[in-house]
């Protein structure tokens, strides 16, 4: 593990955090998270407010990986995948949403024939209730998540276990958001089991935790960072471990651009490794991440008035 690294991406996420921030009385609001794998945090979207979009990410990685160190250069990587997102205020406070994601791997190897990897993923259906309103008085938002994952996956030759393997799941969280005058501060942490799907399989538990910071430069742009943390558990086939459990942690500068007329909102999160562990060989641990993130809201008025 490289202390050195991850001590110095915790120092600048601290200094943001905590550095001094002026508030104004009309200070522009920053826009959410940018990264796929961040969901609202502590805030809730508007009863009868529906949203679409989604991530586009890019993705490189150069040779397999054990442990914490490349092992050789064998195999390239390249990934473009989406995640389409879906949400809508069912009343004031509480919301639904979906992700479901689509992937295409390209793997080049130098001593094998190259091979693709492309399908769609198991779908996230979740829940957000807020527990507490910065803008009703409370010190901060705070929103659970609870609710679970659906079989969508494709499965076939072409297909991915990890992404999705038309398994049911459960997954449940907690996120907080904070405004101090044009500077945001969101933070989540998640969890997720999976049931054993298609081809004997069953993905390893799931852990995130999120941070985010964006300051709003003016009503159109924003300039930040985010932070994401992930870690699983092995994998089983046949009910035996695959031993390849990993920890991964990536971080980066972000920009969003906010056109509230559309109700349109874009970003782009540049990431790269802070930090790596496989219990085995890995092939694709990015080299660094490229994400960009498109939402639009409509409203289409509220279930219950």
């Amino acid at each position: 593990m490289n202390w050195l690294r991850m001590g110095a991406v915790t120092g600048l996420l601290l200094a943001l955090l905590l550095g001094p921030a002026h508030a104004e009385e009309a200070a522009p609001t920053a826009w959410g998270p940018v990264g796929a794998s961040f969901g609202p945090c502590g805030l809730s979207i508007p009863a009868g407010v529906f949203a679409v979009g989604g991530n586009v990410s890019y993705a490189k990685s150069n040779g397999i990986w054990e442990s914490d160190s490349r092992v050789n250069g064998n195999t390239k990587t390249t990934k473009l995948n989406e995640v389409f997102k879906t949400r809508y205020g069912i009343i004031d406070g509480l919301d639904i949403r979906t992700a479901t994601p689509i992937y295409n791997v390209r793997m080049q190897n130098t001593t094998t024939s190259n091979r693709e990897v492309y399908g769609v993923g198991d779908t996230a259906v979740l829940l957000h209730k807020r527990l507490f309103d910065q803008k009703a008085g409370d010190w901060f938002s705070v929103g659970v998540d609870f609710g679970g994952i659906v079989p969508t996956g494709t499965v076939g030759p072409h297909s991915s276990n990890s992404a999705g393997n038309d398994a049911w799941g459960v997954m449940a969280g907690v996120g907080a958001t904070y405004f101090l005058g044009a500077n945001r501060f969101d933070t989540e942490v998640n969890a997720a089991t999976f049931t054993e799907g298609a081809r004997d399989y069953q993905k390893g538990d799931r852990y995130r935790w999120n941070l985010g910071y964006a300051y709003a430069l003016n009503e159109y742009w924003d300039l930040g960072v985010e932070s994401s943390w992930e870690m699983s558990d092995e994998s089983k086939y046949l009910h035996n471990g695959q031993r390849d459990a990993y920890v991964e942690w990536y971080a980066g500068p972000k920009v969003a651009y906010k056109y509230k007329p559309w109700k349109l909102n874009m970003g782009l999160v540049a990431k790269a490794p802070v930090h790596r562990w496989y219990e085995s060989n890995k092939v694709g641990s990015d080299d660094f991440r490229l994400e960009f993130k498109l939402i639009k809201a409509f409203n289409l008025g509220a279930l219950f008035d």
